[in-house]
C-alpha cells in the first residue's frame, strides 16, 4: 500500500490510522501517513475507508 500525497491532504489527523489491525499506518502531526510495508497485511481497509481515495497499490 502506497499514500499518493496528490490526494492526501496531509493537514488533519489521517482517519485511516485508527482502523488499520496491524497498526501500520504512522503519521506525525498532521503530516503524511505513512505505511510500514512489513507490518501491512493488504487487508485493503485503508483503501477502502480513506475518504480522499489516497490509499492505494
Amino acid at each position: 500500500m502506497n499514500v499518493d500525497k496528490r490526494r492526501c491532504p496531509a493537514n488533519h489527523a489521517c482517519p485511516a490510522v485508527r482502523i488499520c489491525p496491524t497498526r501500520a499506518i504512522s503519521q506525525i502531526g498532521g503530516g503524511l501517513p505513512r505505511i510500514d510495508r512489513a507490518k501491512c497485511v493488504d487487508c485493503g481497509k485503508c483503501v477502502r475507508f480513506c475518504p480522499m481515495g489516497a490509499i492505494g497499490k
